[in-house]
């Protein structure tokens, strides 16, 4: 089940063109039905700092299915086995966290295709619905997977450029937060060390017609200075942030309305 939306979202990156995604954080099937119904060209599906498991992330991707956004899942690191088990039960690409230089970055490429480009183990289960689908799956697999490294490491956006460069890279995914640690300034992510530093990244994206994508929700208003920077993989919800933020709304005006 090689993704044909996954095709059609490559090229609307490839044109320049703006793609929506939201975070899928909480491990339960109903939040992933609420996000894939909801519009979204993309779930981007956390199981890097949730406790979404292997078999949840199945029963949450069946579910999606009926919409069919691409899905994208956040490994929790490089481990082929783990990304090749991940690609098996259908999701359409992964992101490879804390990705620090062009040879980290071919490996992670290496995970999700198939020789002769790379070195993925063919065993494409959920994939290839259950194999009665072999032909076509086979025929898209490579083309139709996102490989999107992560650079969240100050010294990773120095050699942001090299790891654009590397054949099979779709998108390059910032880490603000953990890259501003790396620098000493946790969460400081106006200081001019972390500006430059992203700067790197959104330069080295330019030079090679890849969209950005920032890593972590930003208020709709935010949005426009990082498109035009380059993150054109807008990440417009969080299933977290948007329960967090409208429950406490709600709250307040609920008391500024019924008080007495």
């Amino acid at each position: 089940m090689a993704s044909k939306r996954a095709l059609a979202v490559k090229e609307k990156l490839r044109r320049g063109e703006i793609v929506y995604s939201a975070w899928l954080t909480f491990n339960d099937v109903g939040v992933a039905e609420v996000l894939a119904g909801s519009g979204f060209d993309i779930v981007l599906i956390d199981t890097e700092h949730t406790s979404i498991t292997l078999e949840n992330l199945h029963h949450c991707l069946a579910a999606m299915k009926a919409w069919d956004p691409v899905t994208i899942v956040r490994v929790p690191g490089h481990d082929p086995a783990g990304i090749k088990r991940v690609l098996d039960i259908g999701a359409d690409g992964v992101i490879g966290p804390m990705t620090m230089d062009a040879e980290h970055c071919a490996r992670l490429v290496a995970s999700c295709k198939y020789a002769p480009a790379g070195r993925r183990g063919f065993g494409p289960r959920r994939a290839s619905d259950y194999f009665r689908d072999m032909s076509g799956y086979i025929a898209n697999a490579d083309a139709a997977t996102f490989v999107i490294p992560q650079i969240e490491h100050v010294e990773a956006a120095d050699r942001a450029l090299e790891i654009a460069s590397v054949p099979g890279v779709d998108a390059l995914c910032l880490g603000p937060m953990d890259m501003s640690a790396t620098a000493g300034l946790l969460g400081q992510l106006d200081h001019p060390t972390m500006v430059a530093a992203m700067d790197k990244v959104f330069d080295a994206a330019r030079a090679k017609s890849l969209a950005v994508c920032m890593g972590f929700y930003l208020p709709p208003e935010q949005q426009p200075k990082w498109v035009a920077k380059g993150a054109r993989l807008v990440i417009a919800a969080d299933d977290l942030a948007n329960l967090r933020t409208g429950v406490s709304r709600d709250l307040a005006e609920a008391r500024r309305l019924l008080a007495r």
